[in-house]
């Protein structure tokens, strides 16, 4: 199967290549604009549908006109839920400063939505869901820290304003969930949505890298 990636996120494309996933990124073209009378969840999802939707428009007419042609375009969207609500991407470093200041010592729940579009033995098929993953600061967080942190710029176009995949991730006392959710990519609920609804495993999908 022909696997689209509707995302330019250097993490995504970094945890796939890890994974041995042969794969085309193609950039949405879609404006995210919040719907307030979504729940955060529902939101996510619908983020992650409208990136994926924007590209299975432009790709969809090559691959339809065969019937044996199966594709999957796959499209992405993280937010953070804290404290029953959601959080995005600082602007600036004000911003920033106030959200890790807020989370020391707190939970909080960091949600990819994802959509899956495609073409499957002559037939389409729409799969949107989402998973959550529980992250806990620690306790003993000092501005100082985060004042080091905020310098590394490490916090800019992350939800949240940190990454684990940097130095964010001496910020947390534990996880508990799925870890490549965080990165935002649930790859094992993926593969369970993908079994449910197409009847195949992740493996069955992948192609080998020489073909």
């Amino acid at each position: 199967m022909k696997l689209i990636l509707a995302s330019t996120s250097p993490n995504r494309k970094e945890l796939f290549d890890r994974m041995g996933v042969v794969y085309e990124a193609i950039a949405p073209d879609y404006e995210e604009i919040i719907d307030p009378n979504l729940e955060p969840f529902a939101q996510v999802e619908a983020f992650a549908l409208g990136k994926a939707q924007s590209v299975f428009d432009r790709v969809r007419t090559k691959f339809e006109l065969s019937s044996n042609s199966d594709f999957m375009v796959m499209g992405f969207d993280s937010m953070i839920e804290f404290k029953g609500g959601s959080l995005g991407k600082a602007h600036s470093v004000e911003e920033a400063t106030l959200m890790l200041k807020s989370f020391v010592g707190q939970s909080q729940q960091i949600v990819s939505g994802f959509a899956l579009i495609g073409q499957y033995k002559g037939k389409t098929f729409e799969i949107t869901d989402h998973q959550a993953t529980q992250a806990q600061f620690r306790d003993d967080v000092t501005d100082a820290e985060i004042e080091h942190y905020l310098s590394f710029g490490d916090w800019q176009g992350k939800c949240g304003a940190y990454s684990i995949l940097g130095p964010g991730i001496f910020f947390l006392d534990f996880i508990a969930g799925d870890f490549q959710n965080i990165i935002g990519v649930p790859v094992i609920k993926i593969g369970h949505d993908i079994k449910k609804e197409l009847g195949v495993s992740w493996l069955e999908l992948l192609n080998p890298k020489n073909e």
